[in-house]
């Protein structure tokens, strides 16, 4: 945490008088104290407030024009449905001055490291397992079916390959199209587990060995494993090699040594495309970086299921 926020995002004090005034009211005292933590891409207040009495909450909010509201939106949708043993408990929603501002409990943890060896491995390990149980059936009546998002990840081999592949994609291409299916993806995805289709080191927090999944705003209902699946090129680009993500996920989550490989495969080559057409088509910078790596890491990934031989090493 900071005494100023990223330059991204506003300060407490740049909020209106009238939502500032909301908010107070609705934690019962007056803010004494705002600390900002680091990272984050939308460009909404987050901040951790401490109130006279000494109390804490943390809020995130976001002008209700601004595109990203709908992510926060969500997160409202969804708060009530998360067990706090997964998640930090939603306290309450605010809307006020063109302004939406949730309020959450505040957890003093850290972003977890998720290296080889890492002190963090287990909590989060213990967390990722406890998912599928806490969260099926699911919870949430507003969640659709994750074939919406599987729409969106499958296909990008296909454009890849008019657009010019090279290299380790190039030897690979025509399989790599051939198993980039919707229909498989859509059909191994299916189930009754509420999602949160973005697990990485940045949406948990650790505190005391505890780890909890926070941003909840691509939630989905689906099969227990795509959660799973969204993690381990986390764990890769982490410091660790592709088999030994697959071990070490397969022998703690019950739902990954149950995925069906069909199902594992057109994930890893969709998210792999995926990842490697927003790098080449998006804004570049940080996150451009960020993409190029993570589509480093699913080509370690589907060469580790597919038996090839492994790409150039993934960039950390």
């Amino acid at each position: 945490m900071a005494l100023m926020p990223p330059a991204s995002r506003p300060a407490w004090e740049a909020l209106s008088q009238v939502l500032r005034a909301a908010i107070e009211d609705r934690v019962g005292g007056r803010v004494s104290v705002v600390d900002y933590p680091s990272g984050g891409f939308t460009p909404g207040i987050a901040a951790r407030l401490e109130l006279d009495c000494g109390a804490r909450v943390f809020i995130k909010g976001i002008a209700l024009d601004d595109p990203a509201s709908r992510m926060y939106r969500a997160e409202a949708a969804v708060g009530a449905d998360l067990p706090v043993r997964v998640a930090p408990a939603l306290l309450w929603a605010v809307e006020e001055a063109n302004w939406l501002v949730l309020g959450f409990e505040d957890v003093s943890g850290s972003t977890p490291d998720l290296a080889p060896g890492s002190a963090d491995l287990d909590g989060v390990l213990e967390t990722v397992a406890a998912l599928a149980p806490a969260l099926t059936p699911c919870p949430a009546k507003e969640a659709d079916a994750f074939a919406g998002l599987a729409g969106t990840l499958a296909g990008y081999w296909r454009r890849l390959e008019a657009q010019g592949v090279q290299g380790w994609d190039a030897r690979h291409v025509a399989e790599l199209t051939a198993l980039d299916s919707e229909e498989v993806l859509v059909r191994a995805t299916q189930g009754d587990t509420l999602l949160h289709c973005d697990l990485r080191a940045d949406n948990m927090l650790v505190e005391a060995g505890r780890a909890r999944v926070i941003d909840w705003s691509w939630f989905a209902r689906g099969a227990a494993w795509v959660d799973v699946a969204f993690l381990l090129p986390q764990l890769i680009l982490a410091g660790h090699r592709a088999p030994d993500a697959d071990r070490l996920l397969a022998a703690a989550v019950p739902a990954w040594a149950q995925a069906p490989e069909e199902g594992v495969v057109a994930f890893a080559v969709a998210i792999t495309g995926f990842w490697e057409w927003q790098q080449r088509s998006g804004p570049g910078g940080a996150l451009g970086a960020y993409r190029g790596r993570a589509a480093a890491a699913g080509r370690a990934w589907v060469a580790h299921r597919m038996g090839w031989k492994e790409p150039a090493s993934v960039p950390l």
